[in-house]
């Protein structure tokens, strides 16, 4: 079986208009993202109950997702640009993007979990 690069087959400019635009929906997604956890972060800071975040021990999981992430996905952009086949870089992606929802899905939990004490009250 002979492995073809990418550029080949799409042609170049096809190629990097294909990934240009895959890179600018990823990074937008990741921007709204960051903003919907702003602004989730100011509303408890002016609530008062940030401190509860302070202590979350889970923050190691997010550190490690983000350098998952960023080290997957920067192996598969060079792979793709020398015309390659990623490998290694999509699961070390896949893994931070698991940890990264883990983290979220957690926090997300606790928040529940906390206004429905707090309603109770």
């Amino acid at each position: 079986m002979i492995l073809t690069p990418m550029q080949s087959i799409l042609g170049d400019v096809a190629f990097f208009t294909l990934f240009g635009f895959t890179l600018l929906v990823f990074l937008g997604a990741v921007v709204y993202i960051v903003r919907l956890e702003h602004r989730t972060e100011m509303a408890l800071i002016e609530a008062g109950q940030y401190e509860q975040l302070r202590t979350d021990s889970r923050a190691w999981i997010l550190g490690g997702g983000l350098v998952l992430v960023a080290l997957g996905l920067a192996d598969v952009t060079t792979t793709l640009l020398a015309g390659g086949v990623p490998q290694e870089g999509i699961a070390a992606a896949f893994v931070g993007f698991a940890a990264l929802a883990y983290y979220f899905y957690k926090r997300r939990e606790d928040r529940g979990a906390d206004s429905a004490t707090t309603a109770q009250a």
